[in-house]
């Protein structure tokens, strides 16, 4: 239950799109690949209503 109110809070907040780029839209360390994976909208709309059911 911790684990998913913090989780939540995260998503809702919007901290999770800055995780997000980090991860998949900038270079990651240490050889600098960047996936270029840009977040979108069925994404977007999950992390602003998260859930436990799967997709």
């Amino acid at each position: 239950a911790l684990v998913h109110r913090a989780v939540g809070a995260v998503m809702k907040s919007g901290e999770i799109e800055k995780i997000y780029s980090r991860w998949f839209t900038s270079p990651i360390a240490p050889k600098g690949v960047n996936l270029n994976f840009p977040i979108t909208p069925a994404i977007r709309e999950a992390f602003k209503n998260p859930n436990d059911k799967g997709v």
